[in-house]
């Protein structure tokens, strides 16, 4: 029994006195609510890439800070289904600073309570209310979770001083790799005073993340109070080197994580607040919420799917899947007609035929979309070849009964159409043309 000397003695052998071991773990089914205080200060380098096919090397500095409060779901499965919680975030905040740029984010106020569930490839956060956007979702992802802390802590007692390694996907989930070609990592209890652990981790997992090659290596200390059965902090450095992908720069970037947890002296979470969370990831879990900032449009895509580009004229967005580029989407604002009307099929199809030019082999398809939000989408599907590819184009006219309109341009290859799955028509029919102004 942790905590209790034994004396074995036995005929003709001297008396032998057994190491103290410890137990690093929380109760199995916890239901104590916990307030999360978590500061982040990471600075290095953002790579770009330039026409010259060569990095550019631009000068990173974040800072961000969060606030939430946190009780454990019971247990979905084994390894990492079995780390699940329910939180409500008090607030978030970021200042990231690239070279003169500088973006101030905080969190929407739509956004609190959310669903955290563990996946090998990373914590996967929702709401269960709504689609998140991908800038909320960012804000609430950091270095060193404090539930994927958890599945750090040996599944055994520990004697002081004593390593063990963590399971691979501990450690992989950990650092929010997706795919691991190598991981090593492990603990080691290296203090206890006042019945307060201090455990020392450090470690490397390599592999890729949204098709870009990346490398954590992390070292730091956290404690636990023995007593109480609690993770009460961590102290880590985080070293994340990342390539270039299609959807994201590069980065070379130090990260010094910090927070403290404990039991919340204001804030419940009641039984009645988690009683029908289910076991099996809702649809809804999947989706995220892109909002135009700058034509009031706002339309629904599931995780695969990144804002590359943002600017007035044009939003780009690009789908990855295992690693590879799927489709480019590209949303161009085009100018209102007269409420109830919309740019004629005839003119649109004219349009992307002289856009595609000899690129354009043959129109596969046309037609009207029937949706019940009382838009008008007219679609119009394209196969062709490019750069020596063979590709498919699918285009939708978009227009709102207020008679402004925008156009989709999905770009895929003839191979990847099975992949992209009419996720391009799920996204058009999600279009909500919001009040102007708003």
């Amino acid at each position: 029994m942790a905590g209790v000397l034994l004396v074995i003695a036995g005929a003709g052998s001297s008396p032998t006195l057994l190491a103290q071991s410890y137990s690093l773990r929380e109760p199995l089914a916890d239901t104590r609510t916990l307030q999360v205080t978590a500061q982040v200060q990471g600075q290095g380098t953002l790579k770009t890439p330039t026409q010259e096919k060569k990095d550019l090397d631009l000068p990173l500095e974040v800072q961000a800070s969060l606030t939430f409060y946190e009780r454990r779901l019971p247990s979905a499965g084994r390894d990492e289904r079995a780390w699940r919680s329910f939180r409500l975030y008090d607030n978030a905040r970021s200042n990231i600073k690239v070279k003169n740029q500088v973006t101030n984010l905080t969190l929407s106020s739509l956004v609190r309570e959310v669903i955290c569930e563990g996946q090998r490839e990373g914590l996967l956060q929702y709401a269960p209310k709504m689609p998140m956007r991908r800038h909320d979702l960012d804000l609430i992802t950091i270095p060193g979770d404090p539930l994927a802390l958890l599945a750090l802590l040996p599944s055994s007692d520990v004697e002081l001083e004593e390593t063990w390694k963590v399971p691979d996907w501990a450690a992989q989930m950990f650092v929010g790799i997706e795919a691991a070609t190598s991981v090593e990592m492990s603990g080691k209890l290296i203090a206890v005073k006042d019945q307060i652990a201090t455990i020392e981790f450090k470690g490397k997992v390599a592999g890729a993340t949204i098709g870009a090659l990346t490398e954590v290596s992390i070292k730091g200390t956290a404690t636990f109070d023995i007593a109480n059965q609690l993770l009460t902090s961590l102290k880590m450095e985080q070293l994340e080197k990342r390539s270039v992908s299609t959807v994201s720069p590069g980065m070379e970037v130090t990260a010094n994580v910090s927070w403290q947890r404990k039991v919340s002296p204001s804030v419940t979470i009641s039984e009645n607040q988690i009683a029908n969370i289910p076991f099996d990831l809702p649809e809804i879990s999947k989706l995220l919420l892109f909002k135009s900032k700058h034509w009031n449009i706002s339309l629904i895509h599931d995780r695969n799917w990144y804002v590359f580009q943002e600017i007035p004229e044009v939003a780009v967005l690009r789908m990855v899947d295992n690693g590879s580029l799927i489709s480019q989407c590209n949303i161009a604002k085009i100018g209102s007609a007269a409420p109830g009307q919309h740019v004629a099929p005839e003119k649109f199809e004219s349009d992307i035929k002289a856009s595609l030019g000899e690129s354009l082999s043959s129109i596969v398809d046309k037609g009207v979309v029937e949706v019940n939000s009382g838009n008008y989408i007219y679609r119009v599907v394209a196969s062709g070849s490019a750069n020596g590819l063979e590709m498919v184009w699918i285009y939708y006219l978009c227009a709102a009964e207020d008679g402004r309109q925008v156009s989709f341009v999905f770009a895929v290859e003839g191979n990847n159409i099975e992949i992209l799955n009419s996720r391009d028509l799920s996204m058009v029919e999600s279009i909500e043309f919001e009040p102007v102004g708003q």
